[in-house]
């Protein structure tokens, strides 16, 4: 069953995500990096005509060197096998690697590499995970391609946490969209051939699904998710790696949760930037406050990026709730509308709560909801893990007040910031050139950016002269 809140229009979503509603997919889940990678590799193995994959990091370890054996085998069988890895995110893999996957026939470009005519477009990053094979079959994730998707916390037997979907109809027809948009950014645009349009497509299934295409500055997520939290009726539930959303957002959240919708978030415990959990938590207060209700996975790594409204509206994809993924990369995210989806994601998000501390201001109660048992009856039910070390917070939260831990993290992120700060000032009174050296270099780069803007466009109006003169 397709449908939205009364809340919430059609035309708003629409409006907002800038994605279109595709009819008649079949969706289905990939919970974690084994699940995933299996489906991805089966597809691949499959492909008779083109496999686009692109993704933000993709090592040159097993789990890598399993992917590009599978590529290069189908592009030694004939198929067309192209490749977008990002130029940072990928940064420690060797030339090599990438030099032996065109030497087997695939066709490899890195996305954004710094380059002197456009300097300050380095922050500009490609985390899109996604891969298309034949215009049939489609997938978006929040993992990369690496060894660490596959680890587990020794303490906990947890694993690193993660989610995907694949997909089959007309939807995929707008991840082929994503892929070849960024294709074009970096070298030669793709044959029609390999474009297919939606209607092009069989529709397998019954799901309503739109596949929202971020693109830097658009901030189509960051849109709707708005336009879902204020029209949302009765939950919001929110998976993230690296919560840092901005104001509107989180204010957003917060005058849900006081008007007594059910806003959830599930966040790690141990973060793999810890300095953005650290920067994260400062952010729990006010939303603990309101009456939203936190937990934190036990695992190694939350790393996840889902939200659910209502139970009809679910989101998967490769989006954090932080300022570089919804303002500044190149994004890609499912937002499937139907039911029977919905009610698999939830059940999901719910089990991921059983492997989670809640966080509890004291002297606040706990609001139940739909489907939710008390954590500390999921304590007692799953002892051997609750007895675990608590890695959350450096095993600060053992059974201390989150008011306390939240006193303390607070303090040190501003006794963090006045060091560096004072350190800082310091600094620039001893030696002036400290401070005046780098803000030369940013507007020389800025300087040289502009110019070579102005000579490409000079080039473009030559060649458009040339071109009517004819």
């Amino acid at each position: 069953m397709q449908g939205s809140p009364t809340g919430v229009s059609e035309h708003a979503l629409q409006r907002t995500s800038g994605a279109e509603l595709h009819f008649g997919n079949r969706i289905a889940l990939l919970p974690n990096a084994d699940v995933a990678y299996d489906n991805w590799l089966e597809a691949i193995r499959g492909a008779r005509r083109w496999i686009h994959l692109e993704n933000y990091i993709f090592r040159s370890d097993e789990v890598g060197t399993r992917f590009a054996d599978a590529l290069a085998e189908r592009a030694q069988a004939g198929v067309t096998v192209r490749v977008l890895y990002d130029w940072y995110g990928s940064l420690g893999v060797p030339l090599s690697f990438w030099a032996s996957l065109r030497a087997r026939g695939v066709d490899v470009r890195a996305v954004n590499p710094p380059r002197l005519t456009d300097p300050l477009a380095l922050y500009q990053r490609d985390h899109r995970k996604l891969l298309a094979v034949d215009g049939e079959y489609g997938s978006v994730a929040g993992m990369g391609i690496a060894d660490a998707w596959l680890e587990r916390a020794p303490d906990t037997g947890l694993p690193y946490r993660d989610t995907a979907v694949a997909i089959h109809g007309p939807a995929v027809a707008d991840i082929e969209r994503a892929f070849a948009g960024v294709w074009r950014l970096n070298g030669k645009p793709l044959p029609t051939a390999e474009c297919p349009t939606a209607g092009s497509i069989p529709a397998p299934g019954g799901m309503a699904a739109r596949v929202v295409v971020q693109e830097p500055g658009k901030m189509r997520i960051s849109r709707m998710l708005q336009v879902l939290t204020a029209g949302v009726e009765h939950r919001i539930w929110i998976a993230d790696a690296y919560f840092l959303a901005d104001q509107i957002l989180r204010e957003a959240l917060i005058a849900a949760a006081r008007d007594g919708i059910d806003v959830r978030l599930l966040l790690p415990s141990t973060n793999d930037l810890p300095l953005v959990g650290a920067l994260s938590r400062t952010s729990y207060r006010p939303l603990l406050q309101a009456g939203a209700r936190i937990w934190e996975y036990r695992g190694p790594m939350m790393h996840a990026k889902t939200s659910l409204a209502d139970g009809w509206c679910a989101r998967i994809g490769s989006t954090n709730m932080n300022i570089t993924g919804l303002m500044t990369n190149w994004e890609i995210d499912l937002i499937v509308q139907d039911e029977q989806f919905g009610t698999a994601m939830e059940e999901m998000f719910l089990r991921d709560l059983d492997d989670a501390r809640e966080l509890v201001i004291e002297g606040r109660s706990v609001r139940g909801g739909r489907g939710v048992r008390d954590v500390r009856q999921l304590s007692r039910v799953h002892g051997s893990r609750a007895s675990s070390t608590i890695a959350s917070l450096g095993g600060a939260l053992a059974q201390g007040a989150i008011s306390d831990v939240l006193d303390r993290n607070e303090r040190n992120i501003n006794a963090g910031v006045g060091l560096a700060a004072a350190v800082s000032a310091l600094a620039v009174a001893r030696a002036p050139k400290v401070l005046a050296w780098p803000v030369a270099a940013g507007l020389g780069l800025f300087a040289v950016e502009r110019a070579a803007r102005a000579v490409s466009q000079q080039r473009s109006l030559m060649r458009a002269r040339r071109g009517g003169s004819r």
